[in-house]
């Protein structure tokens, strides 16, 4: 706030020649900045990101479901062999589980923008490995 009227103060003693442009100008910008980092635009905007994760979360976990694809067991050269199913349950597990976070927290008044970046990587691997699965599988 001291600085919109500090970058005010020195536009209006500028000497360029046409201080009510600037001055229009900054009015203009300084609006635009009170709606883009306003209380509703940022609830508006989590919101429906949080909403658009959940249903393509859910259209994949549906496809997951419909579509089932087990992996062969993944070893390594030490012995520890990785059972399929925990492999494929992961992706839709972290998916609800960060959706169901950020929901909780923003229930709670506190917006967790990492939570749905979280997500979005879930949904995106998630997406990826699905793609994969089916035109390898077309091969």
């Amino acid at each position: 706030m001291l600085n919109r009227e500090m970058l005010r103060g020195l536009a209006s003693t500028s000497s360029t020649g046409e201080p009510e442009a600037m001055d229009g100008e900054m009015e203009l910008e300084s609006r635009l900045q009170d709606v883009l980092f306003s209380e509703l635009f940022t609830s508006v905007c989590y919101w429906s990101v949080a909403l658009l994760l959940a249903i393509v979360g859910a259209g994949l976990v549906y496809w997951r479901l419909t579509h089932p694809t087990f992996a062969e067991l993944v070893s390594d050269p030490f012995g520890v062999t990785t059972p399929s199913w925990l492999i494929v349950s992961l992706p839709p597990f972290g998916i609800v589980a960060s959706l169901g976070h950020a929901t909780w927290r923003a229930a709670r008044g506190q917006r967790a923008w990492k939570m749905l970046a979280t997500a979005a990587g879930f949904v995106a691997v998630m997406g990826v490995t699905s793609l994969l699965q089916t035109h390898l599988a077309a091969l």
